[in-house]
């Protein structure tokens, strides 16, 4: 495990990445939006997921690559929504017509504070102030990730809230499992219960 500087954020704040390995995989990931910048299979050459090289680019070019999407991901048309009773209006940072992702600060595009690591797991945290981006109550957020044996990751979010609200995390990374250049010939299989 190691983590080391990825760059500043226009405000001067620095980016880190945390690199772990564990279960055959090796991962980085970023302090910025609790981002997996980078994933491997021992053995296999290519990344398995889309990541940029710096934060001036996941900046300027990210479509949540790899993001902790939220407080709640996908879109809620016209940005509005009754929550706990209270007409609210979210903030419109898609096509200027709908919230996306938590809005133009969502806390896939915000600091995350490394908070527990060790070789093959990293926990970060992150506070979202009542009122933030159109959404009630103050949230509290934490995002650990970590590797296992057989080559899994695992993804746990955990949130508290103080009052209703809307919390819908996402993980949103886009897997690329060769060099192809596109995943029409992937195939995918599911091993769950439910």
């Amino acid at each position: 495990m190691s983590v080391t500087a990825f760059g500043r954020l226009p405000d001067g704040s620095e980016v880190e990445a945390v690199r772990l390995t564990g279960g055959g995989l090796s991962a980085t990931f970023l302090t910025w939006g609790a981002v997996l910048q980078d994933l491997r299979l021992e053995g296999h050459g290519p990344a398995l997921v889309l990541g940029l090289p710096d934060i001036g680019a996941y900046l300027a070019h990210s479509r949540h690559f790899g993001a902790t999407a939220g407080r709640c991901a996908n879109r809620i048309a016209r940005g509005r929504a009754v929550i706990g009773g209270r007409a609210c209006q979210l903030d419109r940072n898609y096509l200027g017509k709908h919230a996306l992702h938590g809005g133009s600060d969502g806390c896939g595009k915000r600091l995350w504070r490394l908070v527990g690591r060790d070789a093959a797991s990293a926990r970060f945290e992150i506070v979202l102030p009542d009122g933030h981006m159109g959404f009630p109550g103050r949230i509290a957020i934490a995002a650990t990730f970590g590797l296992r044996d057989g080559g899994v990751l695992d993804i746990v979010y955990e949130a508290t809230t103080d009052r209703p609200t809307l919390c819908n995390l996402a993980h949103h990374s886009y897997f690329v499992l060769d060099d192809s250049g596109d995943v029409l010939d992937h195939r995918l299989q599911v091993l769950a219960e439910r």
